[in-house]
């Protein structure tokens, strides 16, 4: 196992210890159940507000609409099991067209990106100056 992450670039280390840290900071944030791929949604809703499902669906690789719409819903204010959810999106009727919904962050999904971005920052750069002294130690 320590052969395998000697070859793996310092760079693929630090992007994977990004994204343990976003794991841990949601799951501790929302619920347990938080997944990768939810906050992938999250993060693209974030930079793209507005989108319809299908536009948001061209953002997102290797997720189906299934898939999509499952999570948006597991985000929003009611879950497709139909209990309580955090509430973190809203979808909105097109006024264009009513068969369309546009994806929105809730003032709550705001508050918990940005928070998850300020942490995640923070993280990254304690990360970088342990690194810098681990380097200028040797």
């Amino acid at each position: 196992m320590a052969n395998r992450l000697k070859a793996l670039d310092s760079a693929v280390l630090d992007q994977l210890h990004a994204l343990d840290n976003a794991l841990r900071f949601a799951r501790s944030e929302l619920s347990p159940d938080v997944t990768a791929q939810r906050l992938l949604i999250l993060i693209c809703v974030y930079f793209n507000q507005g989108l319809s499902q299908r536009e948001l669906l061209t953002k997102l690789d290797s997720t189906s609409i299934t898939a999509l719409s499952r999570n948006l819903a597991d985000l929003s204010a009611w879950t497709t099991r139909k209990t309580a959810g955090p509430g973190l999106i809203e979808l909105r009727a097109d006024p264009m067209n009513l068969r369309v919904k546009r994806v929105f962050l809730t003032t709550a999904g705001m508050k918990f990106v940005r928070r998850w971005l300020a942490a995640s920052a923070k993280a990254h750069i304690a990360s970088s100056k342990k690194r810098d002294r681990a380097a200028s130690a040797r």
